[in-house]
């Protein structure tokens, strides 16, 4: 064996420890934060298969995946009995670590996040394949139940009926918004920055929608913008563009203490930092990981959807 030889294996050995390492601890339970492991055949919590994939949870329609919600339920309740005997407030927010297969669809995954988080678990720590080293923290959306809130989700939604060859979905378009929930939303301000993807011919084209009222203070919402790119090169460029806009529209004057809060509490929950990624059901996680991974390098906390 030659010196390189003997370098080529010692690295390939020292790479393969050291992704079994990252594996072994995001895949090893604590007390306080389960693992819910979810593969094309199987899904297991702790180590404990609960049920078979396509039959639990491929071919059921319901986001509420019963024997999964059942013992993630269970598994929750255990740990406010054990924080409670310890004097800890028991609504700590549950944690839980989620492992999907590469080839497990996106709505097979969804259906298993939505299980989770009806379950009680919002601190949500992912990681996607065989890439234990890259793992991501999701940013579970917040609901506003005032009647004002439950229109701009609704709102929302209605995007996703329309990611096409689409430019404009103005608020009048918006059918399922009536006249009087129409003067409820113009003054919504949010940036509502969303992100997917569609086949198209041979390649894929990528869907950016947005709220550009947010970029111009003093204007009325007027439903959403589209942005269309076949071209991922062409797409990245829009995001660093939307980045550098963000970052100059909060670059303004001073505020006081209690301005601030105010600013990191909305920003928490529904900021321009936030994405909202909706794919086909059908898509494979191994087609969105790279997407992830690259908005997670800008910066943005991660909301999910299903078209």
């Amino acid at each position: 064996m030659t010196r390189l030889s003997a370098y080529i294996l010692f690295l390939s050995l020292f790479l393969l420890a050291a992704c079994d390492s990252d594996k072994n601890a995001f895949m090893t339970p604590k007390p306080d934060e389960p693992v819910l492991d979810v593969n094309v055949d199987e899904y297991s919590l702790n180590g404990t298969v609960l049920g078979k994939t396509a039959t639990d949870i491929s071919a059921i329609d319901s986001l509420q995946i019963e024997p999964l919600y059942k013992e993630l339920r269970k598994t929750r309740e255990h740990e406010q009995i054990e924080e409670l005997k310890t004097q800890q407030v028991a609504d700590r927010p549950g944690k839980i670590k989620l492992h999907v297969d590469e080839n497990l669809s996106y709505g097979d995954f969804y259906k298993s996040l939505s299980s989770t988080i009806y379950a009680g678990y919002v601190v949500i720590s992912y990681a996607i394949g065989s890439n234990y080293k890259d793992v991501f923290r999701l940013s579970i959306p917040s609901t506003n139940y005032m009647w004002c809130g439950l229109v701009i989700l609704r709102m929302k939604g209605l995007r996703y009926k329309y990611l096409r060859n689409r430019q404009k979905l103005s608020l009048a378009e918006m059918s399922e918004i009536d006249v009087k929930d129409r003067e409820c939303v113009e003054d919504h301000e949010t940036l509502d920055l969303l992100l997917s993807f569609y086949r198209k011919d041979d390649g894929i084209a990528y869907v950016v929608s947005l709220n550009e009222a947010y970029f111009n203070k003093g204007s009325r919402f007027d439903g959403y913008n589209f942005y269309t790119f076949n071209d991922e090169n062409d797409l990245w460029k829009f995001i660093e563009d939307v980045r550098s806009r963000v970052e100059r529209q909060t670059e303004k004057k001073p505020e006081t203490k209690q301005d601030r809060v105010l600013r990191l509490l909305i920003d928490a929950l529904d900021g321009p930092n936030k994405i909202t990624l909706v794919f086909e059901k059908d898509v494979l996680m191994k087609d969105i990981a790279p997407i992830i991974k690259k908005l997670n390098t800008y910066g943005y906390r991660f909301a999910f959807d299903l078209d």
